[in-house]
């Protein structure tokens, strides 16, 4: 992909389809791969096993990857992908949102990577607790190099991360890359065309880059000469 190449580790033919197709997106990957600068630091918001992490870890060839998942198993998964890549990123176990707090994830699907997982404040019998936290406070509290490009895929709480950073995407952020969920947004409160307005109040152009089923990809880029300059 975009001259990088990654290996993963699947333990089921789902997961190996999954890798093999990429989910569908080629587009969005080879886009954003093209478009990173060896200075830049990249924050995978959503990780999963790793995708995005390991091909932006193996392009950067430096520590500058930080990704944000918050279920263990994909944690876990992510890391051995890293190690089995001889790879470097930061991962977090936790999810980013507009608040500080613990909030219950529900769980969907035997298989690492599924990406089903969703935050929610309602019952299940499938839950864990996960610590939330806005992303302008935890980069501030865990002294981390704030994003120049970042990557949002979250299951319909896109909205949540991008209230929760506003200041750092604002000041530091170049490249946003969102992955948005129409029906899931509507479930945590919002709607897609907030996101449009949050991201053009904060000072980016939109573009979109494709489809998959009702769900779609836009890429937002900055228009602050500071944010360039990063």
């Amino acid at each position: 992909m975009a001259d990088e190449t990654v290996t993963f580790r699947v333990e089921t033919f789902s997961e190996f389809m999954r890798f093999r197709n990429l989910a569908d997106e080629h587009v969005v990957l080879k886009d954003l791969l093209n478009r990173l600068e060896f200075e830049d630091i990249f924050y995978d918001i959503g990780a999963n096993v790793g995708t995005y992490t390991c091909f932006a870890a193996c392009r950067l060839k430096e520590r500058n990857v930080i990704g944000f998942e918050p279920e263990p198993r994909n944690a876990a998964q992510l890391r051995e992908n890293l190690a089995q890549n001889g790879l470097k990123a930061d991962i977090f176990e936790i999810a980013l949102s507009n608040t500080n707090g613990t909030i219950k994830l529900t769980l969907a699907g035997e298989d690492a990577g599924e990406g089903k997982h969703s935050i929610t404040t309602g019952d299940s019998e499938e839950t864990i607790d996960v610590e939330t936290a806005k992303g302008d406070t935890f980069i501030e509290s865990h002294k981390i190099p704030a994003p120049s490009v970042v990557k949002i895929d979250v299951e319909g709480a896109e909205l949540l991360v991008l209230r929760g950073m506003k200041e750092t995407l604002r000041d530091h952020c170049r490249l946003v890359y969102i992955e948005i969920h129409p029906h899931k947004i509507e479930e945590y409160g919002g709607t897609p065309a907030e996101v449009y307005s949050l991201l053009e109040e904060i000072g980016f152009n939109l573009e979109d880059l494709g489809h998959r089923g009702d769900q779609y990809f836009i890429r937002a880029t900055s228009k602050n000469p500071r944010s360039q300059q990063q």
